[in-house]
């Protein structure tokens, strides 16, 4: 695929000790209708063979001491070339025309946009049998977006317990302008993996959830101060 092409995609795929389920999703991102330009993964610190299962598909990977799923992605976002960015954990899958029909939607969008969609959830080490819960896809296997737009976002900052990064991350997207459309159907396949970072409750994990609605309610704080600000000094000059 031609870089110029404004279709033309990379992938970025943040991994630790991923060497369970990684072959499996490169797999699935590498079968896509439209192929990725590039398919990047970033090597969080493994001690298992994620490295070398990503090389032997055929993905580029960077290697760095264990920093957590968002440095890890932002490792990756810097890495990109192409115009288009996709994310993807290294345990879940793409349905086969995902990219495909998420490209459609961006390329017909004006504005800063992203795009999502749903997603169902199976079981690891039971096959994807089309009966699992169906949830919005507002996480990293799911989302789109255009490389320049996603990288004025920022960085993907780690919380306590490695959870919640990436609502923090779209919520800033959100507050910046960008348009989240989620596409209304099902193109990922949440694997859910029992003492992984995402799945079940947890005390300690969820501290990233509370850190998350606390940076929140300060932006907002910040952006309800900024305005005030303005007014008054409008409300002067008149």
């Amino acid at each position: 695929m031609p870089e110029h092409d404004p279709t033309a995609y990379d992938v970025v795929i943040p991994a630790y000790n991923a060497a369970i389920t990684l072959a499996e999703t490169l797999a699935s991102v590498f079968g896509q209708t439209v192929p990725p330009a590039r398919v990047i993964v970033v090597d969080d610190g493994s001690t298992d063979d994620t490295a070398e299962i990503a090389r032997a598909a055929r993905a580029e990977v960077l290697r760095q001491a264990n920093s957590g799923p968002g440095a890890a992605s932002t490792r990756g976002m810097a890495a990109a070339t192409a115009p288009v960015l996709a994310f993807v954990d290294a345990d879940d899958l793409w349905l086969p025309d995902k990219m495909a029909r998420q490209l459609a939607v961006l390329g017909a969008e004006g504005g800063p946009a992203g795009v999502v969609s749903l997603q169902r959830q199976f079981r690891h080490g039971q096959p994807d049998d089309g009966t699992g819960e169906v949830r919005d896809g507002l996480n990293r296997s799911s989302l789109v977006m255009p490389l320049a737009l996603a990288r004025a976002v920022g960085p993907m900052q780690d919380m306590p317990g490695l959870r919640g990064e990436m609502i923090e991350w779209l919520a800033r997207a959100r507050m910046a302008g960008t348009r989240l459309i989620t596409l209304q159907e099902v193109l990922v396949l949440r694997r859910i993996i029992p003492g992984s970072l995402s799945s079940g409750r947890d005390a300690l994990r969820d501290k990233g959830y509370l850190a998350v609605a606390r940076a929140a309610l300060l932006r907002n704080r910040q952006r309800a101060t900024a305005k005030a600000g303005g007014a008054t000094e409008g409300g002067q000059a008149q």
